[in-house]
């Protein structure tokens, strides 16, 4: 399973690199797209990732730099920041998903429909337990 895992995120590293992006910033751009127009504290953000221990705030952080995203204040506490993506993180993920469809077939040239959604079936169990 590592192995594979491994040949996962690389082949998603490679295809995001032309994005100026990496995986985790992909993930993070799509949690705040999937709640756009809300925005989501720095906190929320890093208990949606799929890696608990990265850094969501330096993530969070180098997208602003690159204008993906907007951090401001919270109102209800002014030690806390929230995100909200941006119009260009937004026109990147269009981008990408259009792109996407190479990297989607990586998986769809070697399993059946039917062999993915047993895949996920046993993938989610193994969270579970």
């Amino acid at each position: 399973m590592l192995h594979t895992c491994s040949w996962i995120n690389d082949s998603l590293r490679k295809f995001l690199q032309p994005h100026n992006i990496t995986p985790k910033q992909y993930n993070i751009l799509r949690i705040l797209n999937e709640r756009h127009p809300e925005s989501l504290s720095i906190q929320e953000v890093r208990e949606m990732l799929a890696d608990k221990m990265s850094d969501a705030s330096r993530l969070i952080d180098r997208l602003e730099k690159k204008k993906l995203i907007d951090k401001f204040p919270s109102d209800q506490d002014r030690r806390s920041n929230r995100a909200r993506i941006a119009d260009d993180g937004r026109k990147l993920l269009a981008v990408i998903s259009r792109d996407r469809q190479q990297l989607d077939a990586m998986i769809s040239d070697r399993l059946s429909e039917s062999d993915v959604e047993n895949l996920n079936d046993l993938l989610e169990r193994l969270k579970q337990a």
